[in-house]
């Protein structure tokens, strides 16, 4: 059961979501990114709490650390978010959810990360603990649904931090220790262009690259496992065709495939290409996230003994922790799988849950600290 100051600060959280999900905060309207950390940013500096807004190539994130030579935790969340209609950007409360969009990804956890350090801070202020004693900080970046080079791994490289929780997936009661690697391939498949009255002057690519993307579909063909831990493969974009009357001599295809510890990418890739007859090319190449073993993820679970460890099969930041040597988890609020649809909500009941494990978590590394 919930405490009051609980449920007052789920309110609080709340209704700050619902500020900055009124910001259509997308890659297509990167001012409106800028205007959401800018509000950020005066969010906390109503707070006195000390931040500072980096941009690195046009990329805002904000970031509120204590002044200490390494900072125990690191929450990390995103401002930005897909695009949608402009109905999604005006957040609504029902029934125990709160929908809009970003409301589960990522603004809850935006907002989440900036109520519990402003708490956190003033509990100490009221005991005189001075502020840089914190064991927690906040990075909120700007470009995590498009790419997270120039928000989260450009800021992370700044951070001296023993453990990071990515509010960006799983759900309360599991936290997400595995996510799949990311490979976009683009196939090319060459033809002879005619006139569509006499297609047996020409080589129609179409139809060359149905039978390439047939071909690809072998390679993800048969794969089982009760938890779908195995490689996939999406055919996500066709390019082909100019006119009705033309026999097209170009077509193209782009496949969204997801990859596991249990592949070797570049022999995948090359297995690929030797067995059609068009051209391969890698688009984009993103490695896993597998967290590595941490005492400070072992005091987690003891203190939420309800949650598990689990899987995901989406990408996140996360995956740039291993980069900088930071162990870290993915962990999150309930959103009933609602990312980035039409009716994407999150459970405000589990913003408390949540928002009272991270409490007790922080509290717990202050009194006790690890090392």
């Amino acid at each position: 059961m919930a405490t009051e100051d609980t449920s007052t600060s789920t309110r609080e959280i709340v209704e700050l979501t619902k500020e900055l999900i009124r910001f259509p905060s997308t890659r297509t309207r990167p001012e409106e990114i800028f205007n959401c950390a800018r509000f950020i940013e005066n969010w906390f500096n109503r707070h006195d709490i000390p931040c500072a807004l980096i941009e690195h190539n046009g990329v805002p994130s904000v970031l509120a650390l204590p002044q200490r030579e390494r900072t125990p935790l690191l929450l990390m969340s995103h401002m930005d978010v897909v695009s949608a209609s402009p109905e999604l950007f005006e957040p609504v409360e029902k029934k125990g959810k709160l929908y809009g969009r970003g409301a589960i990804d990522d603004k809850y956890a935006a907002a989440l990360s900036m109520v519990l350090l402003k708490n956190r801070i003033e509990k100490n202020r009221s005991l005189g603990i001075d502020d840089n004693q914190l064991a927690l900080g906040a990075l909120i970046t700007g470009d995590e649904e498009s790419s997270g080079y120039d928000g989260a791994r450009h800021a992370l490289g700044q951070i001296a931090c023993d453990f990071c929780i990515a509010l960006d997936g799983g759900c309360v009661e599991t936290i997400v220790i595995k996510e799949k690697g990311v490979l976009r391939l683009k196939l090319v498949a060459e033809g002879k262009t005619a006139h569509g009255a006499r297609p047996w002057l020409g080589i129609n690519a179409i139809e060359k690259l149905m039978e390439d993307c047939r071909i690809v579909k072998g390679f993800f063909d048969g794969l089982t496992d009760s938890e779908h831990w195995h490689r996939t493969m999406n055919l996500s974009i066709i390019r082909a065709g100019e006119s009705v009357n033309q026999v097209p001599d170009r077509a193209e295809a782009v496949f969204d495939i997801r990859y596991t510890e249990n592949d070797d990418v570049d022999e995948l890739v090359g297995r690929i290409q030797a067995a059609v007859g068009g051209t391969v090319t890698i688009q984009e190449r993103e490695p896993l996230f597998i967290s590595s073993g941490s005492p400070y993820l072992d005091r987690l679970l003891d203190l939420a003994p309800q949650t598990r460890t689990g899987i995901a099969h989406g990408a996140s930041d996360a995956r740039f922790l291993t980069q900088f040597d930071i162990p870290g988890i993915v962990w999150g609020a309930d959103g009933n799988s609602s990312q980035h649809s039409k009716d994407e909500h999150v459970e405000i009941e589990s913003i408390g849950r949540l928002y009272e494990l991270l409490d007790r978590f922080v509290a717990d590394l202050q009194e006790s600290p690890i090392g």
